[in-house]
């Protein structure tokens, strides 16, 4: 009985084999969050890697467009780094400097509906394709750098010729806040890419829908709010959002 439950299996299965492509692919992921007031800031550019499935649906056997359904998986080691230093001259006046170094991990699992066309009949192994979906991702890892220096200029503006020491402030912290973050954030996913024989090149754009601030650092965190460029941002808006521009090149098979 089981030998013929495996076989009808292996037998149902060859057909869906033969539809569903398998794309390895890597690229490269600039990811943006946002910044105090509004807008978003560049945080850096990362290496990504994974896989995807697609499996095509033809409405008819020669139509130009057809649907397919895609999902797989990927890893991405991504964060957010930013360096800010000022001079303020007006009155007493002051230097300050600021940076942050947050990295992260995540698994990524797409889900994504795409409507492929290919724009000349002759040519059947090239097509334009579109995209939308989500992707949720999996938080493995998170760790936040903070430092802040603040010198006050007022002893050199009040007693010229003397030079006494500058004050100085000085805040810093570093610690593993995985357990703080949101563990299975839901991104949305837009995409639009060219296939053409076996190459996939891909372009994508994702969008966190929720808040990823750290919830609680605040608490317990060394670097005072409006020293600290993480919570500040916070703060301002409310809410923590991340952004992310992706380009990734696949081989599909078969």
């Amino acid at each position: 009985m089981m030998k013929k439950i495996f076989f009808i299996a292996v037998v149902f299965a060859l057909p869906l084999r033969a539809q569903v492509k398998i794309v390895p692919f890597i690229g490269l992921n600039s990811t943006k969050m946002t910044e105090a007031y509004s807008g978003y800031a560049k945080g850096g550019n990362f290496g990504i890697f994974g896989v995807e499935l697609e499996k095509q649906f033809n409405l008819k056997k020669y139509s130009p467009v057809s649907f397919s359904l895609v999902s797989g998986v990927s890893y991405l080691s991504n964060g957010f780094e930013q360096n800010y230093s000022s001079t303020i001259s007006i009155g007493s006046g002051s230097y300050t400097y600021k940076s942050t170094n947050l990295q992260m991990k995540y698994w990524q699992v797409p889900v994504v509906a795409r409507v492929n066309w290919s724009p000349f009949a002759l040519v059947e192994n090239w097509q334009l394709f579109f995209g939308a979906g989500v992707s949720i991702n999996y938080l493995t890892y998170a760790h936040l750098a903070e430092n802040a220096s603040d010198v006050p200029l007022a002893s050199f503006t009040n007693n010229p010729g003397l030079y006494p020491p500058p004050l100085l402030a000085t805040y810093s912290d570093s610690r593993d806040v995985t357990s703080l973050g949101v563990k299975t954030p839901l991104f949305s996913r837009f995409e639009i890419g060219m296939k053409f024989k076996h190459l996939q090149v891909t372009y994508r754009i994702s969008t966190s829908l929720q808040d990823m601030y750290f919830k609680g650092i605040e608490n317990t965190w060394k670097v005072p709010a409006l020293d600290s460029y993480y919570i500040n941002a916070h703060n301002s808006r409310g809410y923590t959002k991340e952004k992310y521009f992706e380009i990734v090149f696949g081989w599909r098979f078969p």
